[in-house]
């Protein structure tokens, strides 16, 4: 729940913390200076296992798949750097039926499932919103504050 010293609490979504972590990237800038600002308006910045396993992916995923080839140890070594600098927050009781509550009431079907996960750890965390590079995906969910970069 949120904490007395924090304003708000905002989800880091996956490709977010991939343009965090990659100074090479186009938005990575765009990046910085929004967590900056979500800070400075005293937000709490976390981060769902769910994202870190997708990151995971992307991260050790061969080169000529569109990954990074990174191997499992500099894999973990980025995700322990985001763990240093964000709150993660362990999948809250109830997911699963919130999830498959939401996949139901908003008519979810496949890769959107993965949404629709992230929106029931959020509200099982009392999450107020998601900051995201693809707002698109969660406008299904309209109870969520979707934040774009």
């Amino acid at each position: 729940m949120k904490s007395a010293s924090y304003k708000c609490r905002i989800l880091l979504d996956t490709n977010v913390l991939l343009e965090y972590l990659d100074r090479s990237r186009s938005k990575h800038l765009l990046v910085i200076n929004r967590i900056r600002c979500l800070r400075e308006k005293g937000c709490e910045l976390l981060i769902a296992p769910q994202c870190l396993y997708e990151l995971w992916v992307v991260l050790t995923r061969p080169r000529e798949n569109n990954g990074y080839g990174f191997s499992p140890k500099v894999a973990s070594a980025y995700i322990r750097q985001l763990e240093e600098t964000f709150v993660l927050e362990q999948d809250p009781p109830q997911m699963s039926q919130t999830w498959l509550d939401l996949c139901v009431r908003y008519e979810v079907i496949g890769r959107q499932a993965h949404d629709a996960r992230l929106v029931a750890w959020m509200k099982g965390h009392g999450v107020d919103g998601i900051l995201t590079l693809n707002p698109s995906d969660f406008s299904r969910f309209w109870d969520v504050l979707v934040i774009p970069i």
